[in-house]
Protein backbone atom coordinates (compact mmCIF):
# COMPACT_ATOMS: atom_id res chain seq x y z
CA UNK A 1 0.00 0.00 0.00
CA UNK A 2 1.15 3.50 -0.76
CA UNK A 3 0.34 5.65 1.61
CA UNK A 4 -0.49 9.81 0.54
CA UNK A 5 0.64 11.79 3.70
CA UNK A 6 -0.35 15.54 3.66
CA UNK A 7 -0.70 18.10 6.74
CA UNK A 8 -3.45 16.72 8.68
CA UNK A 9 -4.46 13.71 6.32
CA UNK A 10 -3.21 10.32 5.88
CA UNK A 11 -4.97 8.07 2.69
CA UNK A 12 -5.37 5.52 0.62
CA UNK A 13 -6.43 5.55 -2.77
CA UNK A 14 -6.80 3.43 -5.83
CA UNK A 15 -8.04 4.83 -9.14
CA UNK A 16 -8.57 7.91 -7.55
CA UNK A 17 -11.59 6.34 -5.19
CA UNK A 18 -10.50 7.20 -1.34
CA UNK A 19 -10.19 3.79 0.31
CA UNK A 20 -8.47 4.87 3.94
CA UNK A 21 -7.98 7.73 5.76
CA UNK A 22 -7.26 9.53 8.71
CA UNK A 23 -7.86 13.34 9.61
CA UNK A 24 -6.62 15.02 12.29
CA UNK A 25 -6.68 18.67 12.30
CA UNK A 26 -5.03 21.37 14.43
CA UNK A 27 -7.47 21.62 17.57
CA UNK A 28 -5.23 24.30 19.45
CA UNK A 29 -2.57 25.42 16.54
CA UNK A 30 -0.43 27.24 18.98
CA UNK A 31 0.34 24.40 21.25
CA UNK A 32 0.41 21.99 18.01
CA UNK A 33 -2.57 19.75 19.54
CA UNK A 34 -4.35 17.64 16.65
CA UNK A 35 -7.65 16.60 17.05
CA UNK A 36 -8.23 13.21 15.45
CA UNK A 37 -11.95 13.20 14.40
CA UNK A 38 -11.89 11.03 11.59
CA UNK A 39 -11.06 7.62 10.40
CA UNK A 40 -12.39 5.51 7.04
CA UNK A 41 -11.60 2.37 5.62
CA UNK A 42 -13.48 1.01 2.86
CA UNK A 43 -15.56 -2.29 3.40
CA UNK A 44 -13.84 -4.03 1.08
CA UNK A 45 -10.85 -3.61 3.56
CA UNK A 46 -11.77 -3.80 6.91
CA UNK A 47 -10.01 -6.65 8.88
CA UNK A 48 -6.77 -6.22 8.17
CA UNK A 49 -5.53 -3.82 10.79
CA UNK A 50 -5.65 -0.77 8.05
CA UNK A 51 -7.38 1.56 10.75
CA UNK A 52 -4.62 0.71 13.54
CA UNK A 53 -1.94 1.38 10.89
CA UNK A 54 -3.53 5.03 10.17
CA UNK A 55 -3.85 5.76 13.38
CA UNK A 56 0.09 4.99 14.00
CA UNK A 57 0.99 6.76 11.19
CA UNK A 58 -0.92 9.91 12.12
CA UNK A 59 0.65 9.25 15.54
CA UNK A 60 3.99 9.34 14.31
CA UNK A 61 3.50 12.55 12.34
CA UNK A 62 2.08 14.32 15.17
CA UNK A 63 5.36 13.07 17.46
CA UNK A 64 7.44 14.29 14.81
CA UNK A 65 5.98 17.79 15.31
CA UNK A 66 6.32 17.60 18.82
CA UNK A 67 2.72 17.82 19.33
CA UNK A 68 -0.26 16.43 21.13
CA UNK A 69 -3.73 14.49 20.09
CA UNK A 70 -7.35 14.81 21.09
CA UNK A 71 -8.95 11.81 19.89
CA UNK A 72 -12.62 12.53 19.03
CA UNK A 73 -13.16 9.49 16.09
CA UNK A 74 -15.19 6.70 17.87
CA UNK A 75 -12.14 4.15 16.67
CA UNK A 76 -9.46 6.15 17.89
CA UNK A 77 -10.63 6.53 21.34
CA UNK A 78 -10.94 2.58 21.45
CA UNK A 79 -7.54 2.44 19.52
CA UNK A 80 -6.44 4.81 22.62
CA UNK A 81 -8.14 2.29 25.04
CA UNK A 82 -5.79 -0.08 24.06
CA UNK A 83 -2.85 0.83 23.35
CA UNK A 84 -1.96 2.58 26.86
CA UNK A 85 1.62 2.49 26.03
CA UNK A 86 0.83 5.91 23.41
CA UNK A 87 -0.75 7.57 26.11
CA UNK A 88 1.65 10.17 27.20
CA UNK A 89 0.95 11.55 23.10
CA UNK A 90 -2.86 12.46 24.26
CA UNK A 91 -3.79 15.75 25.48
CA UNK A 92 -5.26 16.79 28.35
CA UNK A 93 -7.50 20.11 28.83
CA UNK A 94 -6.12 22.49 31.25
Amino acid sequence: MEWKIEKHQIRYEEAGKVLAEITFPYYIEEEKVYEFDHTFVDPSLRGQGIAGTLVEKAIAEVKGQGGKILPTCPYVKTWFARHKEEEGILYREH
